[in-house]
């Protein structure tokens, strides 16, 4: 056996590893003395003081294999996290003990751990990569013009109507005491709809129920009828809107309208480079890590229809969606394993590309984001890091360079939406 404790790597594919822990004689005698100490220091039995209770003593009340065991669960956990990290290993399941060779303590022991790990990404070639997505449907005339009686509609005003009889849907102007207002007649409103079929002039009495448990009593006088007016699309519309022009107005327009649709097909072009990067790599993933996730998954959606005020409980979830918990476990499943291909490609690209960024480079984009949007800067730093966000925002920036990097490179072709 050797002097000291040693770490090395037993077995490796792609989704499991073993560790071996050889650990030095020497240490693990010092550690059994440890719980020997630990044991006379905290026990209290009559005819010796306390930390001066003979090992014959203890072993006679414990057995002395117990030391050992204890002695060797102490070094066992101590010495796990340090193997992870001189190998450069991450667990993605519960390391399994199996100590494979257990020796007298004179000679020290050596244990082993398996557990889950994720795959080595090989990539293929990413540059060049082709995919096909639907183009972007252009922003019409008609679009435009739909738009703009949007904000045509934001300047309308309510003028006085022609007509003494209230039909439904009409707005309507009434009172209450000295109170005026317009309100529409509307046949599903247990108040509204008693003024359907009154005259001008009228009063209407109301007796309904109250969500407060009580009954609305009260009385309506008919005022008058009512009709939005709107004002002509034209240069003065415009700036009303905050416009020199109805072109500018036109101009603004048509740009917000395209934005979406310019960021939607974005999204598009990333998401089929992606998946066809995914598709081209293979990647199998660590059996406990996926089931581990997928059990997280139903448990949260379980737990959220459980709490006070959920409108359905679990079964019935699963019997609005026709489906059955294993069908709902394959879908996540599914669903998982996607996310984790894409992080993993993700992860590896952003390496082969030397793609990071630090704590400086990090706030001068977040400044930089948040005065595009017209926000203060620190203040948006400050809320990210006392939201406890900022790593996923930095991973966030990190997936957005790698993103451009693979859409730069990439060869895209557009077919008819």
């Amino acid at each position: 056996m050797p002097d000291k404790t040693l770490y090395e790597i037993a077995s490796r594919d792609d989704t499991t590893a073993t560790v071996r822990i050889t650990v030095a004689a020497v240490e693990l005698a010092a550690e059994i003395e440890a719980v020997y100490s630990q044991y006379a220091n905290e026990l209290s039995i009559p005819g010796f003081r306390k930390g001066r209770v003979p090992k014959g003593v203890l072993e006679a009340r414990f057995g002395k294999e117990s030391f050992v065991a204890e002695a060797k669960e102490s070094l066992e956990r101590h010495h796990l996290p340090a193997a992870l990290e001189q190998l450069g290993l991450h667990p993605m399941s519960t390391p399994k003990l199996e100590e494979k060779i257990s020796l007298a303590p004179d000679v020290g022991f050596t244990f082993e751990v398996t557990f889950a790990v994720l795959p080595a990404v090989n990539l293929p070639a990413y540059r060049g990569l082709e995919v096909a997505v639907a183009s972007v449907p252009p922003v019409t005339d008609e679009d435009v013009e739909r738009a703009l009686a949007e904000v045509q509609g934001q300047f309308g005003v309510l003028v006085p109507r022609e007509g003494d009889t209230v039909s439904e849907g009409d707005i309507v102007r009434v009172r209450e005491k000295t109170e005026e207002w317009d309100t529409r007649a509307e046949a599903d409103n247990p108040v509204t709809s008693a003024l359907v079929g009154r005259k001008v002039g009228e009063s209407v009495d109301i007796d309904v129920p109250h969500e407060s448990g009580k009954r609305l009593q009260t009385q309506l006088d008919v005022m008058g009828l009512r009709q939005v007016q709107l004002p002509a699309i034209d240069d003065e519309l415009a700036k009303d809107a905050g416009f020199e022009s109805l072109d500018a107005l036109r101009a603004d327009v048509r740009r917000r309208l395209g934005e979406p649709r310019d960021e939607h097909h974005r999204r598009a072009v990333e998401s089929a480079l992606v998946e066809a990067l995914v598709e081209k790599t293979a990647l199998p993933l660590p059996e406990p890590f996926v089931l581990e996730l997928v059990d997280e998954e139903v448990d949260r959606i379980r737990k959220a229809l459980e709490r006070p005020g959920s409108p359905m409980t679990f079964d019935k979830y699963l019997a609005e969606r026709a489906t059955s918990e294993a069908d709902l476990r394959k879908e996540i499943r599914a669903s998982v394993e996607r996310r984790l291909r894409r992080e993993l490609v993700l992860g590896r690209l952003a390496e082969v590309e030397n793609v990071s960024f630090d704590d400086a480079q990090l706030e001068a984009a977040a400044q930089a984001e948040a005065s595009e949007a017209g926000e203060d800067g620190m203040r948006f730093v400050a809320q990210l890091k006392a939201d406890d966000r900022w790593d996923d925002y930095r991973s966030a920036k990190v997936t957005e360079r790698v993103l451009g990097i693979l859409r730069e490179a990439a060869v895209v072709t557009e077919k008819e939406a």
